[in-house]
């Protein structure tokens, strides 16, 4: 009853959507954890706890917290972007996660979301998760709903023989599987996204992690197109941490390119994520920066 009222204020407290350009009826939705910014926008095998609802929902059934809650914001060129999540672990095979998310815009282009998901182990490494989603678009003069849900995997095996301890992992999504309520003009950029990545304990103190992703947007037509992240996490006796990540992005004006840099605190039960892209003149992402910021129980 404990850990369900701890879930219960969760699901009071959990914020941000960002879609991308408001004028071209189409939705992208970036990741708010500014650990896997920092990461160059690996999602797929990113331990991030409840912010995992917004990238591959299965890894958070892998995290050793039993509850956590995480909101984070960005600046987007001059927009706010909000997220706010959370996870109660049930027992070690099931877990809930909910999550909030607003983009303030100019215009009048104010968006929002809520996320609702379910990941189970399955025994051994495998864990499984889906999400629900239902999205409010306000434009100037006009609103739309839409309703769409992901599905996902995760894996993981500790391996021998390589460092002090290693584990490898890899997860894969299919992500934004449905539409918009009515004939709105809208479209969902359904894809499907790949991953991998590898830690690495050199010692007790140091760890290395670097992970790779790949996706395919195929829908949309504007949309459609590659994108590839890589990236690499330093972890200095699970306190501090230093990363960095390269995104690569096919259609630049939606998806665009772009160098990051982060860093990492954890002190005691509470983590603080900071992410800083650099990106080409001209796109969307140049100079934008988030923080996340979480409590464990």
């Amino acid at each position: 009853m404990m850990r369900m009222n701890r879930f219960v204020t969760i699901l009071l407290g959990a914020a941000a959507l960002h879609l991308l350009p408001a004028s071209a009826q189409e939705a992208v939705l970036p990741m708010p954890d500014a650990k896997s910014i920092g990461m160059g926008g690996v999602q797929m095998t990113t331990l991030s706890g409840s912010h995992a609802l917004y990238g591959n929902a299965a890894t958070a059934i892998f995290s050793e917290m039993p509850t956590q809650v995480s909101t984070s914001y960005q600046r987007l060129g001059g927009d706010d972007y909000y997220a706010v999540s959370g996870m109660c672990r049930f027992d070690n095979i099931n877990l809930a996660q909910i999550g909030w998310r607003q983009y303030l815009r100019e215009r009048g282009n104010n968006d929002m979301a809520v996320d609702l998901g379910y990941s189970r182990r399955l025994g051994g490494g495998w864990a499984l998760g889906a999400v629900g989603r239902y999205l409010h678009v306000k434009r100037p003069g006009t609103t739309a709903d839409a309703l769409a849900v992901d599905l996902s995997a995760a894996w993981r095996m500790p391996l021998e023989g390589l460092g002090h301890y290693s584990t490898l992992r890899a997860g894969a999504k299919l992500g934004n599987l449905g539409g918009y309520l009515g004939d709105k003009g809208y479209r969902l950029p359904m894809d499907i996204t790949a991953g991998a990545a590898l830690d690495t304990y050199l010692s007790d103190a140091h760890q290395i992690t670097v992970g790779l992703d790949a996706g395919y947007c195929f829908t949309p037509a504007p949309l459609r197109g590659f994108q590839l992240s890589a990236g690499v996490e330093y972890n200095l006796m699970q306190l501090f941490q230093l990363r960095t990540g390269y995104h690569y992005g096919e259609r630049s004006m939606v998806d665009p390119s772009y160098f990051s840099a982060g860093a990492g605190i954890r002190i005691f039960h509470l983590r603080l994520d900071f992410a800083y892209r650099l990106a080409e003149k001209g796109s969307p992402l140049r100079n934008s920066y988030a923080f996340s910021c979480g409590l464990d129980f």
